[in-house]
């Protein structure tokens, strides 16, 4: 079935059908969940899989359809866990069934070989069937410590002229396309692409993109061309940031129809933004640099810090696939959905296709010889990361699994406005006396404070987190042996800076804990707190004394060590309200009007609280949870 774009801005017409976002509801208020549309097909196949074939770990997936129509995915194999720094091959399978079955794993660089290759990037010359192989070359050298470190790392090349079922074997490294003062070089990650021929004694220029760091921190990206249909390659146009502003990381390219290329990039820019994308168009890859403005941030676009795919279809819309949930960690990488722009970029459909619920990362597209696209990603249980999964999609199934993927939100009303991004469906209600509730039913209701503002970088001075608490233990929590998290803001594990909130099951008491990253330090309220009554609870730190008090009771204490004040978190952080970091405990109740203030609170302060009273000085969030939106 052919693809075909008509219709009003911000309208795609894939086919016959028109995607349009699923409305959400009329009115105010707290909105019932949004209908979920049934999704793509989440797995047509599994080309690699985690702890098989010799390898612990896959990860980079990279698609691409040769000029005889065969499916190669690629990717790196990690010998013996997902993390960066350690043995990594690059291995290939090949599918003449449009992926619905592989052959046998192909190691293509690295066998015998401790060093990592990785971030292979294929191209295809659809005149001569060639197919080059960019990719990265790094050895290991050890630290100060005796831990192992890059050591340089380089671009070299492979070729295959047999529809990838065999590669030159020599190492082909690529100086001219790192530059002298570069400390960091790569490509990629996903497949490169070929323009449209301009003369017709002259096959189509080959582009791939690249990633650079200067040794002064200038980090940018990079195209780089062949004219020789791979053969040759050279460095083309190019745009960097100085060091502390965004730049683009991992670029993922495309040909428009009007035969400029779309670059569209994972931003370096993490916290105090919501848009973590940035985008450039480029009229000729051979320029010295990218056009004015270069690449600029791509607002209204949820995703978090992670590797994307852009696909310009023929005759039809740009697609991006990228997880959609917004945050600015590496673990916000979630919901992995298909969204389409149909002005060339400039700005993305609401809705999107979902193709996996469940925590998924990295992504490449390729059209396939019968016309559907397929898709190749990274997910796991309980991580992004680990195994490589291949699906495949037409217009119908695209339209029919299009919804609305706009994140809901619960409403900051201190001066900040970190509004709280609202996962589940918290059902609303009334405390009496007081103002509107959130209930969270312990299976997948929770909400979370991102894109770590440097407001809530608390930890260094006084603070304090105030809320109105009300649950009853339930029997399987107490048999779970998991205490269930309130309130938990940065990092989790005995070395990662964090506070948090917590009911005990066996205990029916509320406990409170901070971390500098030298161990924890705890404090628990004197009596049981799960009677199903609304009791308003305080974490503070006054001076060298944590504090955890509720209702007027005198507040249980700890005092704190010099190494144990300070636990601002140094890197991207997110806070959650009703589950952890890790998403293995969800709180089963409700709260009430959370408070976090940069200071501590004195009697009065918890007293003005308690009557319903706002306390607003030095105030850094305030949840009342009177709409979500």
């Amino acid at each position: 079935m052919a693809w075909a774009v008509t219709g009003a801005l911000g309208l795609c017409t894939l086919g016959w059908f028109t995607l349009v976002p699923t409305p959400g509801p009329a009115g105010g208020g707290t909105p019932a969940t949004p209908k979920k549309a049934p999704g793509l097909t989440a797995a047509v196949s599994a080309p690699f899989s985690a702890f098989t074939e010799g390898y612990d770990c896959y990860r980079i997936p990279t698609l691409v359809t040769t000029k005889d129509g065969t499916l190669l995915a690629l990717a790196e194999a990690r010998t013996a866990s997902c993390n960066d720094i350690g043995d990594i091959d690059i291995v290939l399978k090949r599918s003449t069934d449009e992926g619905r079955t592989w052959g046998p794993l192909q190691v293509v660089r690295g066998a015998g070989d401790p060093g990592a290759y990785g971030n292979p990037v294929p191209v295809v010359d659809s005149a001569s069937g060639r197919i080059t192989l960019l990719h990265a070359y790094s050895t290991w050298t050890p630290d100060a410590d005796g831990n192992r470190v890059r050591g340089p790392r380089e671009l070299r090349l492979a070729h295959s002229t047999d529809d990838g079922a065999g590669w030159t074997t020599d190492p082909a490294p690529q100086p001219q396309l790192k530059g002298a003062d570069w400390a960091w070089v790569s490509v990629g990650p996903g497949h490169g692409i070929q323009l449209t021929p301009t003369r017709p004694d002259r096959p189509g220029r080959l582009v791939v993109s690249a990633d650079y760091r200067t040794e002064d921190n200038e980090s940018g990206a990079q195209l780089l061309y062949s004219d020789d249909g791979g053969l040759s390659w050279r460095p083309g146009a190019r745009w960097g940031a100085p060091e502390g502003t965004p730049a683009p990381n991992e670029p993922a390219l495309t040909q428009l129809p009007d035969g400029r290329i779309y670059v569209n990039a994972r931003s370096t820019a993490t916290c105090g933004t919501a848009d973590h994308r940035v985008a450039a168009i480029v009229e000729d890859a051979a320029a010295p640099a990218v056009p004015e403005p270069g690449f600029v941030p791509v607002t209204d676009l949820p995703a978090p810090p992670a590797a994307g795919s852009v696909l310009q279809l023929p005759g039809g819309p740009l697609l991006l696939s990228a997880p959609s949930r917004p945050g600015a960690e590496f673990s916000d990488r979630w919901t992995l959905a298909v969204r389409t722009s149909q002005d060339t970029g400039r700005t993305w459909s609401k809705g999107g296709a979902v193709v996996l619920r469940e925590r998924a990362g990295y992504s490449d597209m390729t059209v396939l010889p019968g016309g559907r696209v397929g898709l190749l990603y990274e997910t796991a249980n309980g991580t992004p990361h680990g195994y490589v999964k291949f699906t495949a999609f037409g217009p119908h199934e695209l339209q029919a699994a299009t919804e609305d993927l706009t994140p809901r939100h619960t409403s900051d009303t201190s001066p900040y406005g970190n509004h709280a991004v609202v996962h589940g469906a918290p059902k609303a209600g009334n405390r009496p006396g007081g103002g509107r509730t959130l209930r969270f039913d312990g299976k997948d209701d929770f909400l979370r404070l991102i894109n770590c503002p440097a407001e809530l970088r608390i930890g260094d001075g006084d603070f304090a987190v105030a809320t109105w608490v009300k649950y009853k233990t339930r029997g399987q929590d107490r048999d779970s042996g998991l205490r269930l998290p309130l309130i938990w803001g940065y990092g989790q594990g005995p070395a990662a800076r964090q506070f948090r909130i917590e009911a005990d099951p066996a205990t029916g008491r509320l406990e409170a804990t901070v971390n500098a990253g030298t161990g924890p330090a705890s404090v628990a309220t004197r009596g049981r707190v799960d009677d199903d009554a609304w009791h308003h609870v305080v974490l503070q730190r006054r001076g060298t004394r944590l504090e955890l008090s509720v209702d007027d009771a005198p507040p249980a204490t700890t005092a704190l060590g010099p190494d144990q004040m300070d636990f601002r978190p140094a890197g991207a952080f997110t806070i959650h309200l009703g589950t952890q970091p890790d998403y293995k405990a969800f709180y089963a109740g409700a709260l009430d009007d959370v408070r976090i203030y940069g200071r501590a609170l004195s009697g009065n302060d918890k007293a003005r609280l308690r009557a319903g009273n706002d306390v607003t000085d030095q105030e850094r969030v305030h949840l009342p949870f009177d709409r979500v939106w």
